[in-house]
């Protein structure tokens, strides 16, 4: 009751007439309610972000709508402000809800329009400037001390994992240094001129990542997708979502060379790629971040799953890394393909 009390304060805080509400989801820090009003159905969604870091988060958003990125338009309060507060300093956004006509899948033409869609929302990101006063993210530039971080902490796995008799950390220790190798090619890439060359020019251009641009963050609709959930943006090459989606495509549908290419090529039509970029994804590609993901859930005692369903997991990512290897192998042809 107390929760929902809460939620008819914040509403209040808009000039809309409410009719009812609806709970999607609560986790707490996050939590999301549909609302129907008498003009229309809105979605109400508490932020996990600060105060500081949501300013960042709606000038975004408004930078990004303002250029052509398909994002539900966000709802100002009587005041005027694109976000509501509660008595505890929690912040709320409340958007338009956008009529879906569908799932989206990963497969052929929906695949490559979530590739053309992700093209688009980089080039409606390019020239943004957050205001002072706000709490940017901003990871552009700092790939090296991010692989390298990494690697350090694979190193320190190994050293928990030799203290182990657990199945976990057996089949981890058999095969985490071939992972480390393939981290470490992956850094020698980007401590090189074309990570550096991209880095400065996306200085200059910006751009933002949404770094979940997936299916589950798309809204299908019959005037193509809209984009949503903003709360992780950041600054950074436009390779950090290209690798994150072929990451989760790859995963859910397997490692392909020809499906690699049509995602690389939709993308390009959009936002155009050169060789020397696509060397960056791939260095971002090999480097192992499923795997240090896992690992580091396990060992920092953060798992989401049973150690069975865990064991499973590692099982299944090992097995399924030859695939992805076979497919890098191929980069130079997926590229000249891609581009061409």
């Amino acid at each position: 009751m107390a929760i929902q009390s809460q939620v008819t304060a914040i509403l209040a805080q808009y000039p809309i007439q409410v009719k009812s509400v609806r709970i999607i989801q609560d986790k707490g820090k996050k939590a999301a309610w549909t609302v129907e009003t008498s003009t229309g159905t809105k979605i109400l969604k508490k932020s996990p972000a600060r105060k500081e870091r949501l300013l960042f988060l709606m000038q975004a958003t408004k930078h990004l709508q303002n250029n052509g990125a398909s994002i539900p338009r966000i709802v100002a309060t009587r005041e005027g402000v694109d976000f509501a507060e509660d008595a505890n300093g929690a912040c709320y956004v409340l958007s338009e809800a956008v009529q879906t006509t569908g799932r989206i899948g990963y497969t052929g033409e929906e695949l490559n329009q979530i590739m053309r869609e992700m093209a688009k929302f980089h080039i409606a990101s390019r020239g943004f400037q957050a205001n002072r006063g706000t709490k940017s993210r901003n990871h552009l530039g700092r790939w090296e001390n991010g692989y390298q971080n990494h690697l350090d902490n694979l190193e320190l796995f190994k050293a928990l994992a030799n203290r182990s008799s657990s199945t976990f950390s057996k089949l981890f220790m058999q095969h985490v240094d071939a992972y480390i190798k393939q981290g470490n090619e992956a850094l020698a890439v980007i401590q090189g001129n074309a990570y550096r060359r991209w880095v400065n020019k996306v200085s200059v251009q910006r751009n933002l990542c949404h770094q979940d641009f997936a299916a589950g963050n798309l809204i299908k609709t019959s005037k193509g997708f809209y984009i949503i959930d903003m709360d992780s943006i950041t600054l950074d090459l436009p390779a950090r979502d290209i690798r994150k989606i072929f990451n989760k495509v790859m995963k859910k549908t397997g490692w392909s060379a020809v499906k690699a290419t049509a995602m690389l090529r939709a993308y390009h039509e959009r936002h155009p790629l050169t060789k020397e970029e696509c060397s960056v994804i791939y260095a971002d590609l090999l480097f192992p971040h499923l795997f240090y993901g896992l690992a580091n859930k396990y060992f920092t005692g953060r798992l989401e799953w049973t150690l069975e369903v865990t064991n499973r997991k590692l099982g299944a990512m090992i097995q399924d890394d030859k695939n992805r290897l076979q497919m890098l192998a191929q980069w130079d042809t997926i590229v000249n393909n891609a581009l061409k």
